[in-house]
This record gives structure tokens, sequence and C-alpha cells, in this order.
């Protein structure tokens, strides 16, 4: 066994250690925090839909897989993002391995448990559990570093491809698209919201796309 390998080897160790530490000290214990006391968090916005040409086609280009099914009601709540649980039931584009599977989605809007905050990641709102919603995923790159990791172990986890509102689209209409008036200040105000515009245009951007999305998969068994 030469030096190069043994190098290589540690590096690789080293890097599962601390990715893996620090996604686990991410953790936060919300059990005792109520439905009730959620709604009352108030909303901060982070960044906006940034693509200015998005399209159908550029979304599955750009993602590794891309699948419809259900949002589950098991999910951790970390700091910087959510972990959703996630049945998938038909897989568009990617591995087929995974249909009639559950996965695990990081969701990058998230609850600030210390401040009763909920940040709004570029228009992403978190999936409702029961839901059904088409997603466009990328695989979590740390996967491999992490497989012998008993947090990680077994578990599937995907990205969304852009990391933001763009990437997951609801199949049922009563959950709303709407543009974020000043008035709406608390997570409660924006709960049933399937994405958290905060212009006209960024709404029929999402629309426009949300339109494209559902005419050209919701058929497809």
């Amino acid at each position: 066994m030469n030096k190069k390998y043994i190098s290589i080897m540690l590096i690789f160790i080293a890097v599962a250690f601390i990715v893996g530490f620090a996604v686990r000290t991410s953790f936060i214990n919300a059990n005792s925090v109520g439905v009730n006391d959620i709604e009352k968090f108030k909303i901060m916005r982070i960044g906006t839909i940034s693509e200015d040409n998005l399209s159908l086609s550029n979304l599955i280009n750009d993602s590794d897989v891309v699948v419809r099914g259900k949002a589950l009601d098991e999910k951790m709540y970390l700091h910087g993002a959510t972990m959703r649980q996630f049945k998938v039931d038909i897989v568009f584009k990617g591995d087929k391995d995974i249909k009639d599977t559950t996965v695990y989605i990081f969701e990058p809007s998230y609850f600030d448990f210390t401040h009763n905050l909920f940040y709004i990641y570029c228009g992403y709102n978190l999936m409702k559990d029961g839901e059904e919603y088409i997603l466009f995923l990328k695989k979590w790159p740390y996967t491999n570093y992490l497989r012998y990791n008993p947090y990680y172990k077994n578990k599937n986890i995907y990205v969304l491809s852009h990391n933001n509102g763009i990437d997951k689209y609801s199949v049922n209409d009563h959950l709303l698209t709407k543009v974020v008036s000043d008035s709406q200040e608390f997570y409660g105000q924006i709960s049933q919201y399937d994405f958290c515009g905060y212009s006209k245009d960024e709404v029929n951007k999402y629309n426009k796309v949300k339109s494209e999305v559902l005419n050209y998969f919701v058929q497809v068994k």
C-alpha cells in the first residue's frame, strides 16, 4: 500500500467525517414546537428566481432525476434546510430503481426555531404532507462520502436541481401561487402557497413553467 493511496484514503475519511458531523449537528429537536407556534413565525426572504430564460427543457436538462410522488409527513428540521421523506410513484427521467421507494429531499427553505423565523429561499415553500408533486432533482453530492455513516446509510438523498422554487410543482390546484404582500408577515399567512413570489413578474414566470410542466407530465403514468 503506497503513500499516495494512504493519503487519498485519509482525505476521503476526513471529508466524510467533516460533512457527516456538520449535517448531524444541524439537526433540530422541534418536537416541542406546535403547528400553531410555527404559523406565528415571521417570514424572511432570501433571493429570487434568477433564471431569465427558464423553460421546461432547461429544467429537464439540468436535472439528474425528474419524479412524481407524494410528500410524506416524516421530516427533519435542520439549520439552513429541511429534510423531507418523499414517496416516488413515477420516474420520468433518471434512475428507474427509485420508483415505489422513499427518498430524502433537502428543501432549501427552513424554520429558525431560535428567533421564530421562516426563511423563504428563492420563492420555495415547503412541501405539504400528503400532497403530490413533480420534482426536478440532483443526487446529493456527498452520498458516497457518507455511505457508511449510520445517519445516512441506506438513505437515497437528493437536492433540488436549482435549489429554489422552480424545481417543485404541485399536481393539485388548491395550493396557491401568489405574490407575497407587505401585509403578510407570518408563516401561517403563506403556508398554503405552492410558490412565494415577491413580484408579479416572478409569479408569472413560475406559473408559465408550471403550466408547461403539468401539461407535459401530469398525464404520464
